[in-house]
């Protein structure tokens, strides 16, 4: 089973639970901000919330070579340079 499918069948059964991750909701979009202020809270949110597909999220993103956004805890996007 591939790690994007052990992603969705966990989503699945929490939803099934009607449980949700960090990343869903109404701050959703921090998780996909532009801002790395907003990636930063975004990030700290799902290990201090102990987010129950934390493992599974950062796996479907190593498998897809993700570079963008937060996912499985992490930044993935690039810090942006500051002005000089």
């Amino acid at each position: 089973m591939s790690a994007n499918e052990r992603l969705l069948l966990a989503l699945t059964e929490l939803a099934a639970r009607d449980k949700a991750t960090p990343c869903q909701g109404r701050r959703s979009a921090r998780w996909t901000s532009d801002s790395h202020d907003d990636l930063e809270w975004a990030s700290w949110h799902c290990s201090s919330m102990s987010c129950p597909v934390l493992e599974e999220c950062g796996a479907a993103a190593d498998e897809d070579h993700i570079k963008h956004f937060v996912w499985g805890g992490r930044i993935r996007s690039p810090k942006p340079r500051s002005a000089a």
